[in-house]
Order: C-alpha cells, then structure tokens, then sequence
C-alpha cells in the first residue's frame, strides 16, 4: 500500500514472533578522516540491500570544518526523522489507511559550547519532529497512528533511552 510490501511486513512480523532472532540485523559501518583541505572531514560507504551510497560530514566552520558536507547531527536528524515517517507510513498501511501525502519536518536548536569545551550544557535539550499529512481518515485515526509510531518507531526509541555505548581507540593495523 503506498510503497509499503504489507506482505513482506506480514510475514517478518509473524517470524518474529515466532524466532525473535529472525528480526535481528547487524549494523557495522567504516568511515575515513580526509586529509584535504576544504574536503569534507569525514567519507564512509553505507551499504543497504539495493547498493551502496557514499555519505560525507563535515563540521560546521565553528567547529573546525568547513561546512562542505552536513554535519554528523544532521545525519542523525535526518535519519530520526526518515525513520519516524517511515514507521508512521508503515503503521498506516498496515491499519488500511491512505496517505496521500506525508511531510516531515525535524526541529532542534544545537549548543556547540560543550563540543568546544566552554561548558557542560548539552548539546541538545530536545527535538521536535512534525508530520503533516493528507489523508481521508479521522483525526482520531492519525492520532492512533501516531501512537503507534511514538512505540514502534526504533528511532524514537534510540533517542527517549539511553543505550550503552563504549568506545576504544586502537593503533590502526593491530587488534584491540
């Protein structure tokens, strides 16, 4: 429905109640620091089913770049975003309702002062991510739809909780 394989999503969501593991995927992604001035800082290839695309960041001049390319923060906005739409759009089609268009907007103001090391403020207090939809259904339905987002979408999820992270540095070449 829309661009949505309702059947592929069918069956992976009975396999998934079946055997979670049949709903895992593995994410390991590289990326490269560029050495040429006025280059975006940063290059990596991002592989999914259909190919591959080159994603490139650069920090704002502020932060020592030179703006050539989106700045991480945007990415991760953007991904969010895309993802809520997706998961919005995903739930209506599987509710039978028609989208006839869906828009999407991400809102946030970012404080750089603690990547400069003037503060301890976070970088960002809160996000705000709009969707404005055309659609014949109740307003009743697309708040349900929202709902429905706010607890299936794996981006809202990854940013409302916090997730563990650990970091390493290594000698490139050697095992860490």
């Amino acid at each position: 429905m829309k661009n949505v394989d309702l059947a592929a999503v069918e069956t992976a969501a009975r396999d998934a109640a079946a055997d979670a593991a049949t709903a895992l995927q593995q994410v390991a992604l590289t990326g490269e620091w560029q050495h040429d001035a006025g280059a975006p800082q940063f290059r990596g290839t991002i592989p999914f089913p259909g190919g591959e695309v080159e994603f490139a960041a650069d920090f704002p001049p502020l932060l020592g770049g030179t703006g050539a390319a989106p700045s991480p923060l945007a990415y991760c906005f953007w991904g969010g975003l895309a993802c809520y739409a997706m998961t919005y759009a995903l739930e209506a089609a599987r509710a039978g309702v028609e989208l006839t268009a869906l828009r999407a907007t991400v809102n946030a103001e970012v404080d750089l002062s603690r990547a400069l090391g003037a503060s301890e403020r976070p970088p960002v207090e809160g996000i705000e991510w709009r969707l404005d939809v055309e659609s014949p259904a109740p307003d009743e339905e697309l708040e349900r739809l929202r709902v429905l987002a706010d607890e299936r979408c794996p981006g809202a999820y990854c940013v409302r909780n916090p997730i563990p992270l650990e970091t390493r540095v290594g000698r490139a070449g050697k095992e860490s």
